[in-house]
């Protein structure tokens, strides 16, 4: 077992684990496969194939680390810095193509599923950042 009930990491391991299955294996399945008739239909449209096929290759990468970094009984800083920086990437991403009115042409359903990542990688980068500042502290 990786951690016990009296375990300070609970709210992150729990983040990172819905991370990991939702981003990480969920949309980095959904984008190595890329079927492009589900993803118009959500409003989508990604350009390219080999793009969107790479990006989800990364993500399944990254899917992959957090899970394994959450079921370890100690969280490393360098863990949580790369999923502090890289949700915090995603999430600002997010925010500058909704800004600029890159999501305007949205069906409800894609903007639906880009607001839950959206959600998702801020709550991941914020509930980070007091862990990194302790182990910091430490070091």
């Amino acid at each position: 077992m990786a951690y016990t009930f009296n375990d300070h990491y609970r709210a992150a391991r729990l983040l990172l684990r819905v991370n990991a299955v939702t981003i990480g294996l969920g949309l980095g399945a959904l984008l190595l496969v890329y079927p492009r008739d589900l993803l118009e239909f959500a409003g989508i449209t990604l350009g390219s194939a080999w793009a969107a096929r790479i990006g989800g290759s990364a993500l399944i990468g990254l899917g992959i680390g957090l899970l394994s970094a959450a079921a370890q009984s100690e969280l490393q800083p360098a863990v949580l810095l790369a999923a502090l920086i890289s949700n915090s990437a995603m999430s600002i991403s997010l925010l500058v193509a909704y800004f600029e009115g890159d999501l305007d042409a949205l069906h409800p359903v894609g903007a639906g599923g880009l607001l839950i990542i959206f959600v998702i990688c801020l709550l991941t980068a914020v509930l980070s950042v007091p862990y990194v500042r302790r182990k910091a502290r430490q070091y």
